[in-house]
């Protein structure tokens, strides 16, 4: 018999901020192979809409993302094809700054998910693990590296070699997340809120920019770029001559 609820993204937008609930919760929200795919289209579709200006990543009911639909996978770890990595790439690559609102479990595939975002509010609630060891199973490297990248080594060997659960409070300590509130939904709204306010040109220049300083690149031409675009497109300007007449600016740069 077909599953008749199989799982879905949704995506819906308000107010500059696209928002993508993972939408399974007969499954605490695991991601099976056609949710995976979804997530590079639909932030393809985002990135294409002049009205976005941040995304927010979150899971409906009491999970995140419980990880990667153990039934299908055959078809989501293929050695020839990681639809985890290309989705996890996406994100990493998507233009808008990302933020992952985490409630409730953030499992396996879904701390890949979560990590993949520029920052990461948690409920108290939340509960994290990675869990391939528990499986047999090898975490994509992309995610390895991504996970080192935030934790340090110490800890991405605990969490990969133990595959144990872990408290909001823990995973705050090992900057795992990068806040924990009690309302975590309301603390998501406003940032996103705040960084839809800000220059666009500068909150895009300076996500470009720190992903380069954190790969070891130079930053040097890039940020010649921004400032070139700054001036030319008069946003710089806008935002000074606000701050001097005590105004909201109406930056002109839209993306």
């Amino acid at each position: 018999m077909n599953n008749p609820n199989p799982g879905k993204l949704d995506l819906h937008i308000a107010e500059h901020i696209a928002w993508i609930t993972i939408d399974n919760p007969g499954k605490r929200n695991a991601m099976n192979a056609s949710m995976w795919r979804q997530v590079p289209d639909l932030l393809g579709e985002i990135a294409g809409d002049p009205a976005v200006r941040v995304v927010v990543l979150t899971g409906v009911g009491d999970a995140f993302c419980a990880g990667a639909d153990i039934s299908e996978l055959h078809e989501i770890e293929r050695r020839e094809e990681s639809i985890t990595a290309a989705a996890e790439q996406a994100l990493l690559t998507c233009p808008l700054p990302t933020i992952a609102l985490i409630n409730g479990l953030c499992i396996g595939g879904g701390c890949q998910l979560a990590a993949a975002c520029d920052i990461r509010i948690a409920g108290t609630g939340a509960t994290f693990g990675i869990t391939p060891a528990k499986l047999g199973i090898v975490y994509p490297a992309s995610s390895i590296a991504r996970l080192t990248e935030l934790v340090g080594p110490a800890a991405a060997k605990l969490l990969l070699f133990s595959a144990d659960f872990f408290d909001a409070a823990r995973a705050l300590q090992m900057r795992l997340v990068d806040e924990v509130t009690d309302d975590a939904r309301g603390r998501a709204i406003a940032l996103a809120t705040t960084i839809a306010g800000r220059s666009q040109l500068t909150v895009r220049a300076s996500k470009e920019l720190v992903d380069l300083a954190s790969r070891g690149e130079s930053l040097a031409e890039r940020a010649r770029h921004w400032q070139d675009r700054s001036a030319a497109s008069g946003e710089g300007a806008e935002g000074i001559g606000a701050f001097l007449q005590r105004r909201p600016p109406d930056f002109p740069y839209r993306g």
